[in-house]
């Protein structure tokens, strides 16, 4: 499997990338174009895009990589692909090459496809996080949008988790 790490919106995968992330969030969760070329000049903000040996694209994921942990923002597996252990390898990969502990966000469990998704990163060895938790908008005419956060190996602490909603403002979410 080959990791492609995204720069520019010309990367050669970018479109694959863009398809695939247009189809897997809801629009109030996604950058717009204008917002994933910023991003892609951060240096702490990695799209790494992965492929099989022969080129058929497996998925992505988008994180940053801060002093003291890693935020994935987003991540998908391409429906090609699904349901061949490609999302349990990209993530297990991800938590063991850190020794950072690794923040993510999901939608609350409200509903069987949701449960399913806390089984899979509890599975990977994430917690839940008791804080409550509201992802800044992505797009100035949607609101924020409630989710849970899990966290790698232990809960975060309360500063842990200011650091990341500041984070969140100033780093990952600037226009």
């Amino acid at each position: 499997m080959n990791v492609i790490r995204l720069r520019t919106t010309d990367d050669q995968l970018f479109p694959a990338f863009e398809r695939l992330y247009r189809i897997s969030f809801p629009e109030y969760e996604q950058r717009t174009f204008t917002h994933h070329a910023k991003a892609l000049t951060a240096e702490n903000c990695f799209i790494n895009c992965y492929q099989q040996e022969d080129g058929q694209f497996i998925g992505f994921v988008v994180y940053w990589a801060f002093a003291e942990y890693i935020y994935i923002e987003h991540y998908a597996i391409s429906d090609n692909v699904r349901g061949q252990g490609y999302g349990t390898l990209l993530l297990r990969e991800l938590i063991e090459q850190t020794d950072k502990i690794v923040v993510l966000e999901i939608d609350p469990v409200i509903d069987e496809i949701s449960r399913k998704r806390l089984r899979f990163y509890l599975a990977l060895g994430f917690v839940e996080n008791r804080f409550t938790h509201v992802h800044p908008p992505y797009q100035p005419k949607f609101n924020g949008h409630s989710l849970r956060v899990l966290s790698s190996g232990r809960e975060l602490t309360e500063a842990e988790h200011q650091r990341f909603c500041q984070d969140l403002v100033d780093v990952v979410m600037v226009k």
